[in-house]
């Protein structure tokens, strides 16, 4: 079922430029995920690439999620999951829009597959947008640190390609001296809240709200 809904539309609210990286941070259940997809949805999806990096969800839900919100071509959509072969969901063989990870804590393998999709559509020519869910659950398998040293490469390369990049992050999981050091890789935070409805303001840039502000989804799968 995919209900609509009278708030403000993030994409009304919300427009990244190119060459920057976007934490989205929060409280769990607050619809930082939905939040993302529709940012990665924004516009006119099918004329660029999208690759979101799954750590969470199996492969398969993130696209019906996504494609829930957009129509895209297959060519121009890619998906890094690194929770199917660990979670027991078989040995699935990758496709020209499908990497595996063994699982959340491989950096390098995760990195590896953001940096061939990008290179793909970066020689296309096209512009891109990559999406990140969720940080969280990387910082349970490695330590901050390598964490930071990850992000400082992908939101270097997405700056240097020209794309944009959404990263989410439950606030719940890092002290506040650490939110703080995961934030320095990026250009701007937008901030979640749950008040009986959804809102969020954005800190460290001027393309979005800075006040707290009710939002709404194009499209909200249930």
């Amino acid at each position: 079922m995919v209900e609509l809904t009278d708030n403000n539309a993030v994409s009304d609210l919300v427009s990244i430029p190119d060459g920057t990286s976007l934490l989205v941070t929060g409280p769990v259940l607050t619809g930082k995920r939905r939040l993302m997809n529709s940012l990665l949805a924004a516009g006119d999806p099918a004329a660029r690439g999208t690759a979101i990096v799954t750590t969470r969800k199996p492969g398969n839900t993130v696209e019906r999620e996504f494609r829930a919100l957009a129509d895209v071509p297959d060519e121009q959509f890619s998906v890094v999951d690194c929770v199917s072969r660990s979670g027991g969901f078989g040995l699935a063989a990758a496709t020209p829009g499908r990497r595996y990870i063994s699982d959340p804590g491989d950096l390098t393998g995760i990195g590896i597959a953001m940096t061939e999709f990008m290179r793909r559509f970066y020689d296309r020519g096209c512009d891109a947008r990559i999406g990140l869910h969720t940080l969280s659950t990387m910082l349970m398998y490695v330590d901050l640190k390598r964490v930071f040293q990850f992000l400082h490469v992908v939101t270097g390369r997405i700056a240097t390609s020209g794309f944009s990049g959404v990263f989410v992050l439950d606030d719940n999981v890092v002290s506040e001296r650490e939110e703080t050091i995961m934030l320095q890789p990026f250009d701007a935070v937008m901030e979640v809240r749950d008040e009986e409805r959804t809102e969020l303001r954005v800190r460290g840039a001027d393309f979005g709200p800075s006040r707290w502000t009710p939002v709404g989804f194009e499209a909200v799968v249930q």
